[in-house]
């Protein structure tokens, strides 16, 4: 009897005139979304990131977490389903995990666990035009939005349309180009505002894991693709993320209970996915869930397949707490966070993009598997940190918080003039209200050419931020070098504490040197 059924859901993408009425409609999904948020306002924040391309309908995103309303120092995830527009079981499943967590919160501790420590961030409808197309009946395998390709006003089925999984800005060269396509990448990387919401939100959060959910009428189903293999190479988290994707895949039963879903490698050939995207640019751990057999099931068979995925989703939800390295990067004399590059030098390559902790609190966090790893942090400006032998065990994520000590600020003269290795003196520092400077009479001692002489010279106070709290114009240097240049700086107006000093003309450039006031 199962098998029967299995097989005429198989067939169901081929056969519906119209989608069975288990499925919700976009309205449908705004009305539950802003109930939910209503029911649970301590625990749920409903926003939208951005509007579909051409109907203008709003892209909803509901964050589920504790203190939903503020930005916290923790993981974020992201769910989100129907960048095609045909797979309707992405927004079932969505929908089905936000209702399940938002009703267990507080009854069952893993799931009080997962709101309490994490960021949940589920966007059902990723395409709400293309979906109307399908929902409606007047298309039910239509798979792209309804970008009006050749401009004529009218919705044609034979050419317009972008494939939102083929519009991400990475590899983006290699998908299809030709608008009769159902894969078309569009005219230029993040031309649609539906991939625009999703890229905006990501920048945002800075994700751990995405999770793409869909159920496509071609290629292998029942299976979780992870990033990637590329040139012959997997990915340099590999290590980690196979584990990762082989735990999720087999926690899934597939439809016939014959067994799980498999994980499998994706090839970044298409272009533009999202999947790679995530993971080559952001850092994002990024699963695409291949569901069904189908584009659309029985309605009866809906629930089942939310609640058998729900255990793979939720495994992510766990790993996020798991084992890695995290913590904060912080000016080591200011205090204040630092966004900074945060390499993990046994995961690294140049295909990726630089992995940056975020600007707010300075966190950075890395999905590792356990073992011994070597961490390097750099950011212009601040002396590069490395950390040989960090031991990350399974179960709980490896604290590691780093201090950056500040060295100079970013300088926007040009390289040729730089003096390299300057010698300045400064007398007395530490100092109270006033200090004198002197450039040594030896142009050679610190590489300011004879021509200095033709213009004034400026020296400017930085503040431990880069930011720029006093200005000196001082006389030309002298054109014989002779006697060298001696100023003293009244700083009485300053508040106590370090800064960094710049000196330059119109022809050099003498980089910093750390002054320290005490009042």
């Amino acid at each position: 009897m199962r098998l029967i059924f299995y097989i005429l859901s198989f067939f169901a993408s081929c056969i519906w005139a119209s989608v069975p009425e288990r499925y919700h409609t976009y309205q449908e999904v705004v009305k539950e979304l802003d109930s939910i948020a209503t029911l649970y306002p301590n625990i749920t924040y409903l926003d939208s990131i951005g509007i579909s391309h051409t109907d203008s309908l709003p892209i909803w995103a509901i964050k589920i977490s504790a203190n939903p309303q503020i930005e916290e120092d923790e993981p974020a995830i992201l769910y989100n389903g129907t960048h095609h527009a045909e797979e309707l079981l992405g927004t079932e499943i969505c929908m089905h995990m936000i209702n399940d967590l938002v009703t267990r919160y507080g009854i069952d501790p893993k799931v009080t666990r997962w709101i309490d420590s994490l960021e949940i961030w589920i966007v059902p409808i990723v395409n709400p035009d293309g979906r109307e197309i399908v929902t409606s009946g007047l298309d039910t395998i239509w798979r792209k939005n309804t970008h009006d390709n050749n401009h004529n006003g009218t919705f044609e089925r034979d050419s317009d349309g972008v494939d939102l999984n083929r519009n991400y800005d990475f590899n983006w060269n290699d998908g299809d180009a030709n608008p009769l396509s159902e894969y078309y990448r569009g005219d230029a990387p993040f031309s649609e505002l539906e991939t625009q919401a999703i890229r905006n939100l990501s920048l945002a959060q800075h994700f751990v894991f995405d999770v793409c959910y869909h159920s496509a009428r071609t290629g292998i189903k029942e299976v979780i693709y992870y990033p990637w293999r590329w040139d012959m190479t997997f990915s340099p988290d590999h290590p980690t993320i196979k584990p990762i994707a082989d735990s999720m895949a087999k926690l899934i039963t597939n439809e016939r209970a014959t067994g799980s879903y498999a994980a499998i490698f994706g090839t970044i050939g298409d272009g533009g996915s999202a999947r790679d995207w995530f993971y080559g640019t952001q850092g994002t751990i990024s699963f695409t869930a291949e569901v069904c057999t189908c584009c659309i099931l029985l309605g009866e068979a809906v629930d089942g397949l939310c609640q058998r995925n729900l255990v793979g989703a939720y495994f992510l939800l766990d790993r996020a707490l798991g084992s890695g390295i995290t913590g904060q990067i912080i000016d080591s004399l200011a205090g204040t966070p630092i966004e900074a590059e945060v390499r993990i030098l046994e995961a690294y390559n140049d295909k990726i993009s630089p992995r940056l902790s975020e600007p707010l609190f300075g966190r950075y966090h890395r999905i590792l598997a356990p073992g011994v790893y070597t961490v390097e942090v750099s950011k212009s400006g601040y002396d590069t940190v490395k950390i040989d032998s960090v031991i990350v065990d399974s179960g709980a994520p490896t604290i590691l918080n780093i201090k950056l000590l500040y060295v100079g600020v970013e300088e926007s003269a040009n390289p040729k003039s730089q003096i390299p290795n300057p010698k300045l003196e400064i007398y007395p520092n530490p100092f109270s209200f006033s200090t004198t400077i002197t450039i040594p009479n030896s142009s050679r001692e610190c590489g300011v050419p004879k021509k200095a002489g033709q213009s004034p010279i400026l020296l400017e106070v930085y503040d431990l931020t880069g930011r720029l709290v006093k200005s000196f114009l001082l006389n030309p240097y002298p054109v014989s070098l002779g006697t060298g240049l001696t100023t003293i700086l009244d700083v009485s107006d300053l508040e106590m504490g370090s800064y960094f000093i710049k000196l330059g003309g119109r022809d050099f450039i003498v980089p910093i040197k750390k002054i320290i006031l005490i009042k």
